[in-house]
């Protein structure tokens, strides 16, 4: 079996019109972690590059590696993040202010990691049947492990014929944009979606990203790009809507859509006009913006890469925080090494005395800090900045942290 085929059509229109509009050339998988140095510095690369369908508006990458190469054993945990484990309870809160969530009522979390979005549910209404799907099995068997009912496969329509259940409330968090066959998700969704449920639908907003010059969010997982206009063309062929469209900070920039089934069973619901139609019309990006946003990603780049050789030619000892997909994207396409950064520093155990794929960088606990200071940290999980800087200040940490985006940045 090959390990990555090329997209070359538009899942939405089936068009084959297409620009790619930014290229990173040959990249690790940078959720798989590597045991040695030596394994890390002769990963295997891909290619990963950004292309847009005209005619849809959606932005893909050009190739799609195989799923069981990246997610077989994956080592992102929601759990560790105190700023993810708030927005659950946020969106515990603002779900069932729609809904009122009852005993009878069913609620499916699809690519729910290792439960904790359910955790939280059941934390407030103990009595939900709920169900969580993810296609990493290391995952789901932790989620069950936490008393969260899970399996291990991957959405689709023939997992929600398998299932053959109603859900009043179904939760995809920043797990839709990691899917290929989108039109099999969106087909299961409408399938398993109870005549009067909410599907709330989480992504990286790819209009909130292109702004703040968020390049960190391309990798391999991350096979679509999206807006809101080329979903509603999606969602038109299932008979669903979005009747509320909410943009969140979290993850560098998410939108949050509730959506539904339309009219007959779904009249319950009406579009909310306040957020609707003023996000559609916001979304006014031409293939001249794209290539242009491109253009100006490969000059950051450049210039991260000089500002960090500028600092090591001075002496400074630099360490960076976040074993992230995002900061990996980064030290690896400004071609920033173990030469420059002496380790990384994650609070995941699973992460720890693993290293970087393409960097030979080391990834130690925060311990590391006290027998061996730096004089910068770069924080690599820049979504999480404030929480990030904040934490390690209260844990002693004297020194000054580099941010990188939307532009460079020293705290």
């Amino acid at each position: 079996m090959n390990s990555y085929k090329i997209i070359d059509k538009c899942p939405i229109t089936y068009s084959e019109d297409k620009i790619i509009y930014l290229d990173l050339g040959l990249m690790p998988l940078v959720n798989n972690l590597n045991n040695t140095k030596e394994e890390s510095l002769n990963c295997p690369k891909y290619p990963l590059a950004v292309q847009l369908f005209k005619k849809s508006g959606l932005s893909s990458l050009t190739a799609e590696i195989e799923p069981n190469i990246l997610y077989q054993h994956y080592l992102y945990k929601s759990g560790v993040s105190q700023p993810y484990i708030d927005h659950c309870k946020d969106m515990f809160e603002f779900v069932d202010t729609y809904l009122q969530l009852k005993e009878t009522d069913s609620v499916l979390d699809i690519g729910g990691n290792d439960g904790t979005l359910l955790k939280t549910f059941l934390e407030n209404k103990p009595f939900l049947n709920i169900l969580n799907i993810d296609a990493s099995e290391n995952l789901t068997r932790e989620a069950e492990e936490n008393g969260i009912p899970s399996i291990n496969d991957y959405w689709g329509v023939e997992l929600a014929k398998k299932l053959n259940k109603k859900f009043k409330l179904i939760t995809t968090t920043n797990c839709f944009q990691h899917t290929a066959p989108i039109e099999s998700f969106v087909e299961g969704i409408a399938l398993s979606l109870d005549k009067f449920g909410i599907w709330c639908l989480e992504f990286p907003y790819w209009k909130t990203s292109i702004e703040t010059n968020q390049f960190d969010q391309v990798y391999h997982e991350h096979v679509y790009y999206y807006l809101v206009n080329p979903l509603t063309k999606l969602l038109d062929k299932y008979n669903l809507q979005v009747i509320k469209a909410v943009k969140y900070p979290i993850h560098g920039g998410t939108m949050r859509l509730l959506i539904s089934h339309k009219g007959g069973i779904g009249e319950t619901w009406q579009q909310d006009h306040w957020s609707v139609p003023p996000t559609l019309e916001a979304e006014n990006f031409n293939v001249e913006n794209y290539i242009t946003w491109g253009e100006n990603i490969k000059n950051n780049i450049g210039k991260s890469k000089e500002f960090i050789l500028s600092l090591k030619n001075k002496g400074a000892k630099i360490a960076g925080f976040g074993a992230a997909a995002k900061g990996c994207i980064y030290l690896n396409a400004a071609e920033i090494d173990f030469n420059q950064i002496d380790y990384v520093i994650d609070d995941t155990n699973i992460k720890q005395n693993k290293f970087i794929p393409g960097t030979g960088i080391k990834i130690l606990s925060r311990e590391i800090l006290k027998t061996n200071p730096v004089d910068y940290i770069i924080i690599l999980a820049h979504n999480f900045s404030e929480y990030i800087i904040k934490s390690l200040r209260q844990d002693g940490y004297q020194g000054k942290f580099i941010i990188f985006l939307p532009e460079i940045k020293i705290i």
